[in-house]
């Protein structure tokens, strides 16, 4: 079973500002986490950290038996998928079906196992009606499904996103959803979209100034309106809706 355990992560830039201050939790299979918090609370920051985009941390984190650092970079990022905020800095190939392929090919599978992992991600996102289209020409809800395909490719056993649905229409919105809940394997999202957190996500980490505020299951926190907004939120949308 694949975990992932992030034991008092702090992090600063040049400035020497923290950004993120003894940050600790442990993600199981299966588990689906929301990082929520304003602006600057360091969610970003720390999925960047996950996936070892930057090493310069004190602490420790932990994939499976493995511990992030510079001589197991390229196994640990074989276990995780990170899906950026922006899709245009992921894709960069001339078709769906050829950005897919990329990561596989490039980790040297073999042509027949490329093409079946190809297949799997597109059925999985169902977007196989856009293998050959350019990436050029895809709206913004489908640039998402099929960054989200690239990484599954891979077949990771932890998948980061940040800011998943982003500039999405409702239906695209809807559909990017139904995906993320099919997933398998341990998802952490970083969202401000605290309704997209409630319909993805069982678990909620709540962070405010560097710091872990409260950890816990996700209606509880995304109901406790003191909570949020002691933290610079405010509560999802569909409750102010049933009310």
């Amino acid at each position: 079973m694949t975990e992932i355990e992030v034991k008092n992560i702090s992090f600063s830039y040049e400035q020497k500002i923290p950004v993120l201050e003894n940050i600790a939790f442990c993600a199981g299979t299966g588990e689906a986490i929301g990082l929520i918090g304003a602006n600057g609370a360091g969610k970003s920051t720390l999925l960047k950290l996950l996936v070892g985009l930057d090493l310069g941390y004190t602490g420790e984190i932990r994939v499976g038996d493995v511990v992030l650092g510079k001589k197991t970079l390229a196994a640990v990022r074989k276990k995780i998928g990170y899906v950026f905020q922006d899709s245009d800095s992921q894709m960069f190939m001339t078709t769906v079906e050829e950005d897919i392929a990329f990561a596989p090919r490039n980790y040297g599978l073999s042509r027949e196992e490329t093409a079946l992992r190809v297949e799997r991600a597109l059925e999985q996102v169902h977007i196989k009606a856009l293998r050959d289209k350019s990436i050029y020409k895809l709206s913004g809800g489908e640039k998402k499904l099929a960054s989200i395909a690239t990484v599954l490719s891979m077949d990771p056993d932890i998948i980061l996103m940040d800011e998943p649905s982003v500039a999405l229409d409702p239906k695209n919105r809807r559909n990017l959803i139904r995906v993320i809940n099919e997933l398998k394997g341990i998802k952490i999202i970083a969202s401000h979209d605290l309704d997209f957190i409630w319909d993805t996500c069982e678990r909620t980490i709540l962070i405010h100034n560097g710091r872990i505020v409260c950890d816990g299951d996700t209606e509880m926190i995304l109901r406790d309106k003191e909570l949020l907004e002691a933290n610079g939120l405010e509560l999802p949308l569909s409750l102010y809706i049933r009310r």
